[in-house]
Formats: C-alpha cells, structure tokens, sequence
C-alpha cells in the first residue's frame, strides 16, 4: 500500500505517506503514482501538542510562568523570495523552509495564515524544548524585517489553477521546489497548501523508510524532503488546536521518522504504542496492535507524547546498545540544534528542564498470586526529586488503578489472577513531570494445584447484514477458555456481497469500550460471492464478552454487521 518513485540512481525510492480518514487509500491500490496514506487531524487529536503544552509544570513553575518562547503572532513583509538579509541562522544551516502557496485562480491569503504559521512554530519549539529536556528543538528558517524571532515565511504563487494541483502532492511539491531559490545547505520544506483539498484536512510527508542507519551520514540530513498540509478553502487558521501537530507530525516524517525497522513500528512509518505525535491506528496492518493507554496524560504532568517511550524514533541520550543507540535517533537530526543556539526558541533565559524517561520502568519477580512483585522506576534525565508509582491491572484493552497500590512492592491477589500488571511512575522536579509506564506482564498465574473457573468452549452465531438489513451471510465465532481470558476466532466464510474490496472486522470484549479488534487480510472479489478470511484475537479477561463482526470495503465503510449474544 505504498507508493514510490524513483529520486536519484543512488537513493532507491522514495516512499510517500499520509492518511486518509479510516486509512482510505487515494487512488488505486498497486498504482506507483497514487499516494496511498494520508494524517489527518482526527487521527492525530490524542497527540495534539497544544493540549500537551497545556498542562503545563508543577511544583516551582506554574503553567502561566511558562516562557512563550517566539512569538505567537507574525511581524514582517510578505516576500516571493528567501529573506536572506534577515536570515537569523548561517545560510549552510539545516533548516526547514515554511511556505504558503496558492494556485494561479485563488486569491493570496498569505496575511490570513501568517499568524497562524508563526504559532504552529512557536508552540512546536516549545514542545521540543519541553520533550528534550531543555535541550534541542528545530532549526527553522527564521529572519524578518521584524526580527530574528519571526519565520521567514516564503509566499508561492502556484503557476497553475487549483484543479490541476488539487489532492495532488507530487505537483505541489515540484512546483514549490521551482520556484525556491537553490538552498546553500540541507534544506526541507513545509507547504501550507491553502484551498488544495477537495474535502477535509490532511497531511502528507516524505520519508526514507530503510534509511535507518545511525550517524551524521543518514539520509534525512541531506534535506531536499517536503511535508504539505492541504486544508479546505474554508479551513480556519488557528495554532491553538491541531494544526502544529500536523505540521510536526509530516516535517518528523522528513527527519526520519518512523523507520521500519523500530520496535513499534508500522508499514505506513508510524508506531503503535501511545498517545504519540507519530503513533496512531493507521490502517496499516500493524494497526491492530496500536495502544493508547501505554503512555497516558497525567493530571499536571508533561506527557511523553514525542516517541513513548522514547524507542522507536527520539532519544536525547539512549542507553549503550539500545536501537536509537544504534540506529537513527530524530535527536541527532541536522535540523535540529541546541536550545543554546536557538535561544528564544527553547525560552531564551528561562529553559524549563522537566525529566524525560530515558529508560521504561519494570516489573520483576513471579507472577504468581501471593508472590511478591518489585517495580523499579526506569531511568531518567534531569535529576527528579520525586517518584510517584502506581499499579494498574489491564482489563481489555483498558487500564484500571489499583486502589492503594503505590508502593514499589506489589502483591498478586485472586482478582488479579488471569490478568496482566503494569507499573506507572510519574517523576516531578521543579520544571514539571512526566510519566512512563512499564510493558504489560504476562498473566498473572494462580497458586500451583488451584485452578481458576473457565468457561466452556463454545460457538456462537452471528448474522451479518447489510444497511437494507438484508441478511448477507451468518459467521460462526468460536469461543474457548485461554490463560487469561478468551480466544476467540472465525474460519474462513462465504457471504453475498457485490463485488470489490474486503476485510472482517471481528471484535470481543466485556463492554462496547474496552473491545478488542481485528481486521483480516483483504480479499478481492469480482462476485457477489465474497470469500472473508480467518480471523482470531484473544480477550484478557474472564468476564462475559460479546462477540461482533463487521464487514468493511476498501474505503473502511462498514457494509454489513453483526453481534452474537454474550458468552
């Protein structure tokens, strides 16, 4: 489901992506000119940076003492060209060039969005500074008549009318890239696309995925990469909601991140573990084992929502032969700099250093009821003055707080038996907090020789129908007892539907809001008879669950459904 196309003889191909709402695909599947993927807002809001930089500190610092750091509004004159007799950073720089364009029957709206773009810089610094512990944030291209503290925010009108660049990535890229003047070092682009949606807000970025080779040589730091944000005609400017996040999210895409090759990785360059600015349910088939809850927001603490985890595409100081030790690290990017260079960027005088999780916090000992359980609470930047711990139980795809456990140590009890643990630790200093959590346990095991109730295998039926409640098929679910909780999975099944593209959905949980998810591979069908494919997920817990299917097409609508009774 990607697309490619060839750059240099020396750089293989170069893949682009976004996503759709519900990872449609743009175009055709197979077809190499077709962007396939597409980051829209929607998907991207449990990672918006705003609401991150909301919460702001605790303990010395309140949120309001907080630095605005660049301005939030824009001061200069509107420009065609590279302002370089203002430029605040040496021409050979990395830097990332911020444009408006605008096709050749729209009228310049640059005024309208300039505010708004300086925001989305000025609130994206500030989070950086914030993730990195006061250290390093984006080199952007900045310099007006105004000041070095504003964007140089480049004007580009399009040669040609909206129709022809329309839901088109390659022709605004190309002709922005035309119409910029040769840069003298690394230099990727961010285009504000004003009008050039047909229909929603999206993103698209470009990004090596191979390329995840460590050290000043990778790739990313050669530049020559572009991200475009394609509003409506209608869009609002605004850099206090999602917009900054989008930005960040496709210029991360040009530094490099995510590579295939990380941990929790996707096949579409995004991660599957937390609230994340680059991890989501992409629609990918990785997407199934996407997880919100493995960073979560705490109440006044700065969430780790800049690679939970700090494993997958950003450390500031990864641990001796960890893989963002040995692999690219975003940290390391060219087009990053420290907050001593970038000054009011990061906060000028005033850098807020709150702790950063360098290493995640562990749950060791048996996991067994009755046994002793030991939490440590992982390893951490910036010296924090305090730990707080927390013990959770999964039930689903849900976390719950277990009511006074807050201590290192953690005894199992019969409640917990079938279910996993994880530990969350929030460390505060004087800048803030933040927290971490620790990966799931396995379930934990009762004592030898007592065996815990478990239900009957059994099969349940599930009539699918479709919106004119026509009956399309009937799957049968089976159900068993597993450690822990329930299997449940489907054989191969045949049902009436016209011909085209899809996929089984199947679902189970104890509740609507803690079901657990699976999509089958995609089948193709050129009859009314469509042939869905196998599926199984596994449910950890041992409450009743019930039991859904869903039949979905290529576009991720749903086209016939079903529900068996609780089991």
């Amino acid at each position: 489901m990607w697309s490619g196309f060839a750059r240099t003889a020396a750089i293989a191909s170069l893949l682009v992506f976004g996503l759709a709402p519900m990872a449609h695909a743009h175009g055709d599947e197979g077809d190499p000119g077709d962007v396939t993927h597409r980051d829209t807002p929607a998907e991207l809001a449990g990672a918006q940076i705003n609401r991150a930089l909301a919460r702001g500190s605790l303990t010395s610092r309140s949120a309001a003492a907080l630095p605005e750091n660049l301005p939030t509004t824009w001061c200069g004159t509107r420009r065609e060209t590279d302002d370089v007799a203002h430029a605040a950073f040496p021409a050979s720089s990395a830097q990332i060039k911020v444009v408006y364009a605008y096709a050749s029957d729209q009228a310049d709206d640059s005024a309208l969005w300039a505010d708004s773009l300086q925001g989305n810089v000025s609130n994206i610094e500030r989070y950086l500074a914030l993730q990195s512990g006061g250290r390093r944030a984006l080199r952007f291209d900045m310099g007006t008549d105004c000041g070095p503290q504003y964007v140089d925010i480049q004007v580009v009108p399009l040669p040609s009318t909206r129709a022809y660049y329309l839901d088109d990535f390659d022709r605004v890229r190309d002709d922005v890239a035309a119409a910029l003047s040769p840069a003298s070092g690394p230099r990727d682009v961010f285009v504000l696309a004003d009008g050039l949606s047909s229909g929603g807000v999206y993103g698209i970025g470009e990004i090596y995925p191979t390329a995840d080779q460590g050290g000043s040589a990778n790739v990313h730091n050669a530049g020559g990469l572009t991200g475009v944000m394609f509003v409506t005609p209608s869009t609002t400017p605004n850099s206090s909601g999602w917009q900054p996040t989008v930005m960040l999210h496709e210029i991360s895409h040009n530094l490099g991140a995510v590579q295939a090759t990380a941990p929790h990785s996707t096949s579409f360059s995004h991660c599957t573990d937390g609230e994340d600015v680059m991890c989501y349910a992409d629609g990918s088939p990785e997407a199934q084992f996407y997880d919100d809850t493995v960073c979560p927001y705490a109440s006044g603490a700065i969430p780790q929502t800049y690679d939970c985890g700090h494993d997958d595409y950003y450390n500031p100081a990864p641990a001796p032969g960890s893989y963002l030790a040995t692999h690219w690290n975003v940290y390391n990017s060219d087009f990053m700099a420290s907050c001593t260079q970038l000054q009011t960027a990061c906060g000028a005088d005033v850098v807020p250093t709150p702790p950063v999780n360098q290493g995640a916090p562990a749950v060791s000992g048996t996991l067994q009821r009755g046994s002793v359980l030991a939490a440590s609470v992982g390893s951490w930047l910036n010296s924090p003055s305090s730990y707080a711990v927390q013990w959770q139980r999964g039930s689903g795809a849900a976390w719950t707080d277990l009511p006074g456990a807050t201590s290192a140590m953690y005894v199992p009890t019969s409640a917990d038996v079938g279910g996993s643990l994880r530990v969350m630790v929030t460390a505060a200093n004087g800048d803030g907090a933040a927290v971490a959590a620790s990966a799931p346990t396995a379930p934990v095991a009762d004592i030898p020789g007592v065996a815990a109730a478990k239900p009957r295998s059994q099969r349940v039926q599930i009539r699918l129908r479709d919106r004119a409640r026509r009956t399309a098929g009937t799957l049968t679910a089976k159900v068993r007892a597993v450690l822990g909780g329930r299997e449940v999975s489907t054989a191969a099944t045949r049902v009436s539907l016209r011909a085209g593209t899809w996929r089984l959905r199947l679902c189970a949980g104890p509740s609507r809001r803690s079901m657990s998810c699976v999509l089958s591979s995609r089948v193709r069908a050129r009859s009314r008879r469509v042939r869905l494919p196998a599926a199984r997920l596994v449910v950890i817990t041992q409450r009743r669950i019930t039991v859904t299917a869903a039949v979905v097409d290529g576009h991720a609508r749903v086209r016939a459904r079903g529900q068996a009774a609780s089991v």
